[in-house]
């Protein structure tokens, strides 16, 4: 009973509700900072304070997004958010793309890779890694950081794994590009030097990497030389001290594949691919964002084909999508203006990935 009074008495003053409140459950106007679906978990802010809160498994917080405005019933003794109200005006926001100027400084800006709680992005720019963070959507990416050189960045959902791409070089012979990654024991820390996976090595010319969110899962693209070596490949490992297991990598798309398709990226369920279909040349490395599925994570292959996105019946052409579900955002990348070196990163706001 003690840490149940002292819980509720700290989130009574947190949010900044009377102490005198006898009623087991209280009334709680805040704004959403990040959603964790998974463990049915918000983190919410009110005058400027902040803290997570546990939400009733029977309450959907699927559709909640960093910025939002709600209303919450807290049970002081469950300690439990009951239910979340957020304001209704007959229809949701449309989907809306906007170039994220604040990181198109000099050219080329591409390959974004956003965290779990769409509040940390990293890119890549003139050929090194790049992190910003924003404080919600409503806000710009601040504090920009050059990690180091590499390309394609892509990060686990605890943001200490990452695994990006690099130029191999070994003596006087040119290798290819090749996967590394880096690591760091916290959130705040910095990430290490870049290593080499070995065990790819040998796997031929490899970029565009896309880490599961337990870090345990690799899917990546593979360039040759090998006819068949081409194609977009999913690898396994049992945990992050582990080598990946090269006897168990697997194709996630039917082969042969009809479709010339790059930059793959595989949503946190396990369950949608995109894909930049590229079949118009005036489109250069760009092209339609496609969506494509599978019933189940068992399923080897990405067999079913979904949509193309769109926005205000107009398709969308870019390459690297990334999809934040907790934020309904796409990130991408396209051109931002005319001509040679001019691509910048890209955002879908208000976007539905399920709809």
């Amino acid at each position: 009973m003690y840490r149940i009074l002292t819980i509720s008495c700290f989130v009574l003053i947190l949010l900044g509700i009377s102490n005198s409140v006898h009623a087991e459950i209280v009334s709680i106007e805040a704004t959403i900072k990040s959603v964790d679906v998974k463990n049915s978990k918000i983190t919410v802010e009110r005058k400027g304070k902040t803290t997570e809160l546990d939400v009733s498994k029977n309450t959907d917080i699927s559709n909640l997004k960093a910025g939002q405005k709600v209303t919450l019933s807290y049970h002081l003794d469950l300690e439990t958010v009951l239910k979340i109200e957020t304001p209704q005006d007959g229809s949701s926001p449309k989907p809306k793309v906007v170039a994220l100027d604040e990181l198109n400084i000099g050219s080329p800006n591409f390959a974004p890779w956003i965290s779990k709680d769409g509040l940390s992005i990293y890119w890549t720019r003139n050929e090194s890694i790049w992190e910003a963070q924003r404080k919600n959507v409503d806000e710009p990416f601040q504090k920009q950081s050059r990690l180091f050189d590499g390309f394609m960045p892509t990060v686990s959902e605890d943001g200490l794994y990452m695994v990006l791409c690099r130029p191999l070089k070994l003596g006087n012979q040119d290798m290819g590009r090749k996967l590394f990654f880096s690591v760091r024991d916290n959130i705040k820390s910095d990430f290490s030097p870049p290593r080499e996976i070995r065990e790819l090595r040998d796997s031929g010319i490899l970029m565009t990497p896309c880490l599961s969110p337990d870090g345990l899962s690799l899917y990546l693209s593979c360039y040759g030389p090998a006819d068949n070596q081409k194609g977009h490949w999913v690898i396994t490992r049992e945990t992050r001290s582990s080598k990946w297991d090269i006897a168990k990598i697997h194709r996630i798309l039917p082969h042969p594949n009809p479709i010339p398709a790059t930059t793959p990226f595989v949503t946190s369920d396990g369950l949608s691919l995109m894909l930049t279909k590229r079949t118009n040349a005036a489109h250069g490395a760009f092209g339609e964002i496609l969506v494509l599925t599978k019933d189940s994570v068992k399923d080897d292959v990405f067999a079913k084909y979904e949509k193309q996105i769109e926005v205000d019946g107009e398709l969308v052409i870019g390459r690297f999508p990334r999809y934040c579900p907790a934020t309904h955002e796409l990130f991408f990348s396209a051109p931002v203006f005319e001509g040679k070196d001019s691509e910048g990163i890209w955002c879908i706001r208000n976007y539905d990935l399920s709809k």
